[in-house]
């Protein structure tokens, strides 16, 4: 009988005790936030995700009357900064903005990662993007997309393609091109997009994708042609400009994209409270007027659709690696 006594009293106090939590915890939400917060940035400074970094960090601090500080963490391909990300506290102070290569890529290429992106990470929302565009040299007989496979099949090996490094955007988006369309061109990596798109204009190379925002100074340029953008519907920064999907491809996309995290355990009222507020400051058409001018794209989404998202784009990008071989050092 005392054990049993002692067992219900335990009940009762635990019970107790966890209504107590939950009411300490709900009202800390509700003050939420109470101090400046911090956004792990995983790169150097500038740049376009610095930039785009800085400038959600203003308008989210102005939204929830809290500063928000860029904490640049850059290193071993965002690595340092992602798992810095990851070992915070999951109180709602620490955010970090992530994109293609650190969030979906990284995980499926390399093996010794201390982090997992769905594990240990939970997503607070998408913040936009950008299209890459196919581009070519002038003098490639070739008018389209279209005019470029015929070619390229008539003469494999022959033509030579630009990217920005290995397992960058632009070079994991021509092999998805390539195994669409059963091509083969010869991969000529360099140190970033620049130099790519410079040998191109100089008529080095033949083919390159590149971000859309790179090409747009260049768009009157005879040296080169801009075939298609890689969007699913045209890029509003350049609407005459055809997508790869309605040039011959069907369903081809790839676009570049940021959003924010939050270390995984982070409150769900507060994960719930930051969705609100960056939607907020997404839809705000000086926002998408300012990151248009970036080469952005503007565009939101919930947590679980954020989630659901990089699931997807992990398993596009896993098959991609697996079927090309791609590796790195």
């Amino acid at each position: 009988m005392m054990i049993r006594s002692l067992h219900r009293r335990s009940l009762c106090l635990l019970a107790a005790a966890a209504v107590v939590g939950a009411a300490a915890g709900a009202h800390a939400e509700d003050k939420y936030p109470s101090r400046p917060l911090k956004l792990i940035a995983p790169i150097a400074p500038g740049g376009l995700t610095d930039s785009l970094a800085r400038v959600l960090a203003t308008a989210l601090g102005e939204r929830l009357g809290q500063s928000v500080v860029v904490d640049n963490r850059a290193g071993a391909g965002g690595i340092i900064g992602m798992t810095a990300a990851a070992q915070s506290a999951p109180d709602g102070y620490s955010l970090v903005i992530v994109y293609q290569g650190i969030a979906s890529v990284n995980p499926v290429l390399r093996k010794d990662l201390s982090y997992d992106t769905l594990r240990d990470f939970t997503p607070v929302g998408l913040s936009g993007g950008f299209p890459l565009a196919l581009v070519v040299k002038a003098d490639l007989p070739v008018k389209s997309v279209d005019d470029l496979v015929r070619l390229a099949r008539s003469q494999p090996g022959r033509l030579s393609y630009a990217s920005a490094g290995a397992a960058t955007s632009s070079h994991l988006t021509m092999e998805l091109f390539k195994s669409r369309t059963n091509l083969d061109i010869v991969h000529v990596p360099y140190k970033g997009e620049a130099p790519a798109l410079n040998d191109l204009l100089a008529g080095q190379v033949d083919v390159v994708f590149t971000s859309l925002a790179s090409v747009l100074p260049h768009l009157s340029n005879p040296r080169l042609k801009v075939l298609a953008v890689t969007t699913e519907n045209r890029s509003k920064l350049a609407p005459d400009i055809p997508t790869v999907a309605e040039s011959g491809v069907p369903g081809f996309q790839s676009t570049g994209w940021y959003g924010l995290m939050a270390p995984t355990g982070t409150p769900a009222p507060i994960v719930e409270r930051l969705n609100r507020e960056l939607v907020t400051v997404l839809e705000n058409a000086d926002m998408r007027a300012r990151l248009q001018a970036m080469g952005l794209e503007a565009f939101s989404s919930s947590p679980e659709a954020m989630r659901r998202f990089i699931a997807e784009d992990m398993a596009k990008w896993r098959k991609v690696i697996a079927e090309s071989g791609i590796k790195v050092d």
